[in-house]
């Protein structure tokens, strides 16, 4: 009976550690909610202008946040920048999608997209970190920021005396991004790295708009000397690419790996190459419910967005300037012309 209740006893305390363990487990696969996350979230779902009290003031900031913006006072309006700019672009570029960069999906309240990581959460991330790295680039040339270096000069194939130009420093961008989403300290976990991964696509999308810009200085228009910098375009400019990233996002799995022979050569070769993707966990659940009652770009995009339940002509009268021609040397003077126009709305 002696050696039956300490076996018992032994079975229901192995039992309790493995619950235990099991339980850390499930908030090591879930998360913790990392800086990484709860940052991405807070400027992308918060539509105010609520001034917060925290030291970089758009959003209640970590710790190391709040000494970076303490260090350096543009840095809150940086961020201010960073926000609008992304939401902005996001709702334009999805106008006339089923996801248009709603917070939640289908008007519930309950299916945050925060809350699993859909393509439109890799998405986010990927968007975010473009906006932080973009503003805080542009924040180096125009001078908001003051921690950040001048672009050096660099050369090319001709012979002409070159002159370093300050420019956009997407370098220093990037490297500011980062550090300020805490994206080392988002984990070791396969969560953590595929947002890493997504916040990296979304960085790297703003350095292939990094374009060299010239000026050339001298008598009578020659070029015996010749200023150049690197210059990013607008940020509405990367969204192309954003979105051909979000509509060839890869699907992933998390993998329960036993041992270093789970990985594979082939395996190994696929996960280099989707390195390259935008990637995600859950499948985005169906949109069309929401569509009811939203205003196509045209007949053809009808199609998509009403999920083939058809949709309304209407009619509305817009006003636009028109005939317009040079008077008096240095005017131009223009007619208001009224029109009827169509526009369909999804059943």
């Amino acid at each position: 009976m002696y050696i039956c209740a300490i076996m018992f006893k032994s079975s229901v305390f192995t039992l309790l550690i493995y619950f235990t363990v099991s339980i850390l487990a499930l908030k090591n696969v879930e998360g913790s909610r990392p800086v990484l996350e709860k940052t991405v979230e807070a400027l992308f779902a918060d539509r105010s202008e609520v001034i917060h009290p925290a030291t970089c003031k758009v959003f209640t900031s970590s710790t190391k946040q709040s000494k970076m913006c303490k260090r350096e006072p543009g840095l809150p309006n940086i961020l201010v920048t960073a926000k609008q700019q992304a939401i902005t672009a996001c709702e334009e570029t999805f106008q006339y999608d089923r996801w248009n960069c709603s917070l939640v999906f289908n008007r519930k309240a309950k299916r945050s997209i925060f809350k699993k990581i859909y393509r439109e959460t890799a998405f986010i991330h990927a968007l975010i970190a473009a906006s932080v790295t973009h503003a805080v680039a542009r924040g180096c040339a125009s001078g908001e920021l003051s921690r950040c270096s001048c672009l050096g000069s660099f050369k090319n194939a001709s012979n002409w005396q070159m002159k370093g130009g300050c420019g956009d420093d997407f370098r220093f961008g990037k490297r500011f991004a980062k550090n300020f989403l805490e994206w080392k300290n988002a984990g070791n976990d396969q969560i953590a790295d595929l947002l890493k991964q997504d916040v990296n696509i979304g960085i790297d999308s703003i350095g292939e708009q990094l374009k060299e810009v010239c000026k050339c200085h001298g008598f009578s228009g020659s070029c015996t000397t010749k200023t150049c910098w690197k210059k990013l375009g607008p940020f509405n400019s990367a969204m192309g690419l954003l979105k051909k990233h979000y509509h060839h996002a890869v699907r992933k799995k998390l993998v329960n790996y036993t041992s270093k022979r789970a990985v594979s050569p082939k395996v190994r070769r696929k996960l280099k190459k989707d390195k390259k993707n935008l990637v995600y966990l859950q499948k985005t659940p169906n949109l069309c419910v929401s569509t009811k009652g939203r205003v196509c770009k045209d007949r053809h995009n009808c199609a998509t967005l009403c999920c083939g339940r058809g949709f309304v002509v209407g009619q509305k009268t817009t006003t636009s300037r028109c005939r317009c021609k040079m008077v008096d040397c240095c005017f131009v003077k223009c007619d208001t012309c009224v029109e009827e126009v169509d526009f369909y709305t999804c059943k």
